[in-house]
């Protein structure tokens, strides 16, 4: 079973990074870590400008490479295969995700957290959870579960 877990080093995401490896612990299988950003677009949204105004940074290489890193630990601690994928993407990152789920053609379940960074923009689902829930059925031809937030 491949389960691909699109992360973005939130805390909402670590819960759906554990969950997705100790599925794969148990029912055997590999975890496909997947971080979407795009680095020239980042700089231009007002998202992104207000986050910079906020934390004082904006997402490098080396931070996209941290974020599936932690993935890839949660994997070694639990004896389970992690891939690491960086998706520099000029789309949004839903969209980038059915791109790269379609194309690989070996995607079973993708796990996902309902709110990621940008949780303060939406209410209920983050834009990525919810661009690859609208993209079921249309695109995307794999189950999307859905994983809340663990403290």
């Amino acid at each position: 079973m491949n389960i691909l877990v699109p992360t973005d080093g939130s805390w909402a995401a670590y819960s759906a990074e554990r969950y997705a490896v100790e599925l794969c612990r148990r029912c055997g299988g590999k975890v496909i870590a997947v971080h979407v950003y795009d680095p020239e677009i980042s700089l231009e949204t007002w998202k992104v400008k207000l986050m910079r105004e906020l934390f004082k940074r904006v997402q490098t290489d080396a931070d996209a490479l941290e974020i599936v890193d932690r993935v890839k630990k949660l994997g070694e601690d639990a004896g389970v295969e992690v891939e690491s994928v960086i998706i520099k993407g000029k789309a949004k990152p839903s969209d980038e995700i059915v791109k790269f789920v379609n194309q690989r053609g070996d995607i079973d379940l993708i796990v996902i957290a309902p709110t990621g960074k940008s949780h303060l923009f939406k209410l209920f689902l983050g834009s990525t959870t919810e661009g690859l829930v609208r993209e079921l059925g249309k695109l995307l031809r794999v189950p999307v579960l859905i994983v809340p937030r663990r403290d």
